[in-house]
């Protein structure tokens, strides 16, 4: 994709920008103030490296949002989501973790002038903007409390959960070990709490090569 009319119906898509109409979108954010980066796997996609503060869109690829000082997956990022919006005003390289690319794709980066721009002209997106930050602001609130509290069975759901995400199988890519230092868990407790989720229904295992059963038994065992 590249800076004509199909980006910018693509961004509308999005609830930031929904209701918007592309020509405003197209004299807010010119050509100067879009640009976009190819990456490949593992490659960090932060703001801050980038040519000057900027909004990020994922426009095709894949990218986890992850801990900054861990890898606890926060979030997935998909095509046609964003990222960045936290640490665009604030000076900061991220302010709720590091993005990292989990498949090749590209990313297009509107930039802050554009941004404040478009907060000036358009009241809706100024109100958007922040709801959507709130809501951010809870959900990594009682992600990062279940990461540091609770039970071991209720971390280790919270994780698979994230890692599930919309997808039925996930593979687990660190060992039993750093899984347990990372759930902050010894690990006998960590094998216990893989027993009690197989025991209830909620997952199978196969190595590491786990399969969902039941979402909703796994949301009860971390407490949702």
């Amino acid at each position: 994709m590249t800076y004509n009319a199909k980006f910018f119906n693509a961004l509308t898509e999005h609830a930031l920008f929904s209701g918007l109409s592309p020509e405003l979108l197209q004299a807010v954010f010119p050509p100067q103030q879009v640009s976009f980066v190819r990456f490949k796997r593992g490659d960090t996609l932060s703001p801050a490296l980038w040519e000057q503060p900027a909004i990020g869109f994922l426009v095709r690829g894949e990218a986890r949002l992850q801990g900054e000082n861990s890898d606890v997956l926060l979030e997935t990022l998909l095509p046609g989501d964003v990222f960045g919006c936290e640490a665009l005003f604030s000076g900061a390289q991220s302010a709720c973790g590091t993005v990292v690319a989990t498949k090749a794709g590209e990313a297009a980066c509107l930039s802050k002038s554009g941004v404040t721009q478009l907060l000036e002209r358009e009241p809706l997106f100024a109100l958007r903007l922040i709801r959507y930050l709130s809501q951010r602001v809870v959900t990594f609130s009682g992600k990062v409390g279940l990461y540091t509290g609770g039970s071991a069975q209720g971390k280790l759901a919270q994780y698979l959960l994230n890692g599930f995400g919309d997808y039925k199988t996930c593979e687990l890519e660190i060992s039993m070990s750093q899984l347990a230092v990372l759930l902050q868990i010894g690990r006998a407790s960590l094998y216990r709490a893989f027993d009690s989720l197989e025991e209830k229904g909620a997952i199978a295992r196969d190595g590491k090569n786990i399969r969902l059963v039941s979402r909703d038994v796994l949301l009860s065992c971390c407490g949702r």
